[in-house]
């Protein structure tokens, strides 16, 4: 193997340029110098820029500081008030309201922005009764100014009743008859009103007739009025109503006989009735009544206790029929207030120039309104606040928890009794609609029932029956209560599908009135009966009442004064 030594000549020459790289890593006093100055320069340069960008910028008193500050306020909150589903609280300097679901769990969410009015005083805001947060700190102005429109549903008022005026009668004298009123033997009178084209019902309010007694006076005549069959003869028991007719009050020579009814009304213009007298007692005859042999018509006669009838269309008794009848009122209107949108100004320090104002449009349109709840069943209802007032909006009259196990897709198949809360004294113009269904034979079916009007100690119990008949259809009732005992109905409506009904009733408590729609049809406008109950609870409430029962949807909207 050689030597790998390099020779003396090339090891000359690699060290002379090691020396020499050597002596070129440092720079000279010269080249350090000039370095130096540049240095400076780029230095003096970089300074003078930041500073001169420093003084471009605005501090915390600048004009241009307050406008950034307020606009990005004015940006937040003209996004959240325009899609406001639900105003609770609107003044000049304070606003709260609902908007959608933002979190997933489907409870609307409620902001809540205020000023105190005090200048310097901050703008806050507050969401889902959370704490306060400032928005903008040094507040010298904030204003709030709503656009409202007003809209008015017209619908037909309640009918109006006539004075007592003669419905029916047959006082003619051409050859007159007896006839006594024994055991299985009976006198009557089909007859039909006199009414008006318009007229929408009618009722009875009194009846007279001949009669004088037969006998020791120890028997008793039952004075009925009973609807007619398809042959206008006495449908069969029971009467519409009927009264007693001692014969101890009856003389030896006829006399006309009055007897009051207070319980025959809402009679179809189109329809009839049978007055009819019926013995009651031993075997002795009760009463004779006298009647026309040659004249009038509707005479009827049974010899088998009502068993069956015969109908004389050539006699008649002697009688005078009094009442009432109802022809269409006027209508009524119902006007709302609807926010179309809210103009905001809001100002940050004590320049002018610090100031913003803006009109928001209103998206959902809200409707002026004291109070509201509303349900669509796609969540548990008790943690509801459509009514932004931080409380659940429905509670479960029983105080148990609600079971969400009842709910499916959208549809609340009932198994409680939901009330809602807080109480509220409902005196203003209420829309309530429920979207219902019976699904079983039995009870009082599913149910709607509001307590409204209180005033004076005074209020309206006005509720709802959807029942299931056994041919598969639906009947629907509204009743109100005349007091704590009797419910009276105010509309039957028959023959409704199986699927859901949707009820809507218009409650007007200035008029004393309330508005029936059902599947958007009018079915008329009532007067209601308040009465005194103290015990009675200020709500409305949705129930299962001995049946099953299913809700797709509840909405009871009490009308707001501007």
């Amino acid at each position: 193997m050689g030597d790998c030594k390099l020779p003396s000549a090339a090891r000359t020459a690699t060290v002379g340029w090691r020396q020499a790289r050597v002596r070129r890593s440092g720079l000279t006093l010269v080249e350090l110098v000039v370095a130096m100055v540049i240095m400076t320069i780029v230095m003096a340069g970089l300074t003078s820029a930041i500073l001169i960008a420093s003084h471009a910028l605005p501090d915390s008193a600048d004009p241009l500081a307050h406008i950034a500050e307020v606009s990005a306020a004015m940006e937040q909150i003209s996004t959240e008030i325009g899609c406001a589903k639900y105003i609770a609280e609107r003044s000049a300097h304070t606003i709260t309201f609902t908007v959608a679901d933002r979190n997933g769990d489907g409870v609307p969410e409620r902001i809540h922005y205020a000023w105190s009015g005090t200048v310097g005083d901050p703008l806050t805001r507050q969401y889902n009764g959370g704490a306060g947060i400032n928005v903008i700190e040094d507040v010298q102005a904030f204003a709030l100014a709503y656009d409202l429109e007003s809209v008015t549903e017209e619908y037909p008022g309640p009918d109006i009743e006539s004075a007592e005026t003669r419905l029916a009668s047959y006082t003619a004298t051409n050859d007159s008859e007896d006839f006594d009123i024994e055991q299985e033997k009976w006198i009557g009178q089909y007859f039909e009103p006199a009414l008006p084209e318009d007229a929408t019902a009618w009722r009875v309010t009194r009846v007279q007739f001949q009669a004088k007694c037969h006998g020791p006076k120890s028997e008793l005549t039952w004075v009925q009025l009973r609807l007619p069959d398809a042959n206008n003869e006495p449908s069969d028991p029971p009467p519409l109503e009927k009264v007693q007719m001692p014969e101890s009050i009856l003389t030896d020579g006829y006399l006309w006989k009055e007897f009051s009814f207070s319980n025959v009304s809402g009679l179809s213009p189109d329809e009839g009735l049978c007055l009819v007298l019926q013995h009651f007692g031993a075997s002795n005859k009760s009463a004779t009544i006298q009647y026309e042999n040659v004249g009038g018509s509707g005479r009827l006669e049974t010899t088998d206790g009502g068993t069956s009838w015969s109908f004389d269309d050539d006699k008649s008794m002697y009688y005078c029929i009094y009442g009432t009848y109802m022809s269409p009122g006027p209508p009524q209107t119902a006007s709302r207030q609807y926010v179309t949108g809210v103009r905001v100004a809001i100002q940050a320090g004590d320049q002018t120039s610090a100031r913003l104002d803006t009109a928001v449009r209103m998206l959902n349109t809200p409707e002026v309104l004291s109070a509201a709840w509303e349900l669509d069943f796609d969540t548990d209802p008790t943690v509801q606040d459509m009514n932004a007032d931080g409380l659940g909006d429905w509670v479960c009259r029983d105080g148990a928890p609600f079971n969400p196990g009842t709910l499916s897709g959208g549809i609340w198949y009932a198994g409680t009794t939901l009330d809602t809360y807080p109480d509220n004294d409902f005196t203003e113009l209420i829309t309530a609609e429920v979207r219902f269904r019976n699904t079983s034979i039995g009870g009082n079916g599913a149910v709607f029932w509001i307590n409204a009007d209180w005033s004076g100690g005074k209020f309206a119990a006005l509720f709802a029956f959807l029942q299931l008949q056994p041919d598969g259809t639906q009947t629907l009732t509204v009743y109100h209560k005349i007091d704590n005992s009797t419910s009276v109905p105010l509309v039957t409506l028959p023959g409704l599908p199986a699927g859901f009904v949707t009820l809507r009733l218009l409650i007007d408590p200035d008029l004393d009135t309330v508005n029936v729609r059902v599947n958007r049809q009018d079915q008329g406008t009532y007067y209601y009966n308040s009465f005194a109950q103290g015990d009675s609870d200020r709500f409305a409430t949705v129930l299962p009442w001995g049946s099953a029962a299913e809700f797709d949807s509840v909405s009871v909207r009490v009308g707001g004064n501007d």
